[in-house]
């Protein structure tokens, strides 16, 4: 037994290994952001004493990505590789809190090791960190930590970690409707959602204390929503993508835009509410992946990369619930083909297709979840013997049972 033990872990070793290995290949690629963004950033943090840095307004990033990488230039290794490194190691992080989310369900099981493997390998994961230089991982393995507690029932370690990834990056924001449904049905107490923007101030503190200026960085998130752009989808496979735009009318379909998602959030809810149903935590991974695709596809000014957070949550969702294995597939499909247009330079799929494609997957898990809301368990009904009155007829003299069938 104890040599079946080291077999199974020296293979999870070298996958992870593996997974390491080819992050290791793609570190030396120059993406784009990397050029114009990180490299820059990075050498402006070394040249101006490192954490003092941090006073002077040179990132459209908040604080606590500077905060690594601040660390990252006090690293032994090239520049690339330490920027890099950063978000591979929370690519680790993300695979960590994929096999806990995935245990809570199969506690007595290798499925839970088996997600976190494989999340490691989704082409959209590896790429992000290792070729990208981006930091999604950094913010999703938070959200999902936050996801964790709330499914261990501890919410105040939930918005805690939900803070956390805020404070990251804004596009934790798609998570935040399930807070909201949560609220609104009596399953979490509204003095506990205080502790996220309690935890973006603390996360801030340290900048404010070398000299950056305190609301420059509370506001930040509201100054890069404010940027114009001259589409409504910047590769995001979304609704944007199917409505012809031109300049002129950017501004009232782009408000139009947020209004459409929020009501469409707000009718989600009300669905939830009226159904009565209690918060399980199936119910509420369900309700997590139809924000992380609502949301996006339905909002304004999107980037190519922010089905990441779906990317993840489809892949948990399929080892909830094995028959819809194809989700994760389609939504990993959809985001990678997405990427195509700015870091290869060239479009494999029209992303007006990929739109349609990602439409029907969000159509099949609202219809997934309203299944779910409002088809009640049945209970299960005593059937009692039944004997032929006919003593020659020996055909039923056997109690007849009757199965429960229901998968609920």
């Amino acid at each position: 037994k104890d040599f079946t033990r080291w077999r199974e872990w020296s293979l999870i070793i070298g996958i992870v290994l593996l997974a390491l290995i080819l992050r290791k290949y793609l570190l030396p690629v120059h993406s784009p952001d990397y050029n114009v963004y990180l490299s820059p950033w990075y050498d402006f943090i070394k040249n101006h004493g490192g954490i003092q840095a941090l006073k002077y307004n040179f990132s459209n990033y908040n604080e606590p990505y500077l905060y690594l990488l601040v660390i990252a230039t006090y690293l032994p290794l090239l520049k690339i590789t330490a920027i890099k490194s950063i978000s591979i190691a929370f690519d680790l992080l993300l695979a960590l809190f994929v096999y806990l989310v995935v245990k809570i369900k199969y506690s007595s099981s290798y499925l839970p090791i088996l997600a976190a493997l494989v999340v490691l390998f989704l082409p959209t994961i590896f790429i992000n960190s290792a070729l990208w230089a981006q930091s999604d991982s950094i913010y999703t393995a938070f959200a999902l930590g936050g996801l964790y507690f709330l499914f261990c029932k501890k919410p105040f370690w939930s918005c805690i970690f939900f803070g956390i990834a805020f404070a990251f990056k804004l596009q934790a924001i798609f998570l935040f409707p399930l807070l909201f449904v949560l609220w609104i049905v009596g399953e979490a107490r509204l003095r506990y959602f205080l502790l996220i923007p309690f935890v973006y101030v603390l996360a801030i503190i340290p900048a404010y204390l070398v000299g950056r200026n305190f609301v420059d960085m509370l506001m930040l998130y509201f100054s890069q929503a404010g940027i114009p752009s001259r589409t409504l989808s910047l590769d995001a496979p979304n609704l944007f993508l199917l409505i012809p735009v031109t300049p002129p009318q950017l501004i009232p379909w782009k408000h139009a835009g947020v209004v459409l998602a929020l009501g469409v959030v707000l009718i989600l809810s009300f669905i939830v509410l009226i159904s009565k149903r209690k918060m399980t935590n199936e119910i509420m991974l369900k309700l997590a992946l139809v924000f992380a695709l609502i949301v996006p596809f339905l909002l304004p000014e999107m980037h190519d990369r922010y089905f990441y957070l779906a990317d993840v949550l489809s892949l948990i969702y399929a080892f909830y619930f094995p028959k819809y294995f194809y989700v994760p597939i389609v939504v990993q499909f959809c985001s990678l083909e997405s990427y195509m247009p700015f870091l290869m330079k060239t479009t494999v799929i029209n992303l007006s297709y990929l739109s349609i494609l990602l439409l029907a997957i969000i159509t099949l898990v609202v219809w997934d979840l309203m299944k779910t809301l409002w088809t009640l368990p049945e209970e299960p009904t005593l059937v009692l013997p039944v004997y032929s009155a006919d003593v020659s007829d020996t055909s039923d003299t056997h109690p007849k049972t009757h199965t429960n069938t229901s998968d609920l």
